[in-house]
């Protein structure tokens, strides 16, 4: 007798697929190494000023000053800047960027292969 033929995509388990997630870590990561990045509340708020960024990430222990500062800077801008809070301490972003120290807050000049834009479309 002859076995029947079952079509190789009945036989896969599509439940058991992983749904891939956002990691932020690793998207800073990537945009840091190939994007460019300013970090360290001085230099940002330096470049606010001139030149505004697309986006900006402050931690969530980020001083109040800075942050009303950043966000007082924004109002004043035409073109308002995407400011994400992200979910962990400053040294959770500093070791997301690979960095041994403390960062609380990151401007954003361009992405490079990141999809961190992604990020604007999820809040919005």
């Amino acid at each position: 007798m002859a076995r029947k033929s079952k079509k190789i995509s009945e036989s896969i388990d599509l439940s058991r697929k992983k749904v891939k997630e956002f990691d932020i870590d690793n998207n800073i990561k990537v945009a840091y190494k190939t994007g460019k990045l300013i970090y360290g509340h001085s230099q940002v708020l330096r470049q606010v000023r001139r030149d505004p960024f697309k986006m900006i990430i402050i931690s969530n222990n980020c001083p109040d000053e800075l942050e009303t500062q950043l966000r007082y800077y924004n109002s004043l801008i035409n073109n308002r800047i995407f400011i994400h809070k992200y979910q962990g301490s400053s040294w959770d972003l500093g070791l997301a960027m690979g960095k041994p120290y403390m960062i609380s807050v990151i401007g954003i000049n361009d992405f490079g292969d990141s999809d961190l834009m992604s990020l604007k479309t999820k809040n919005n």
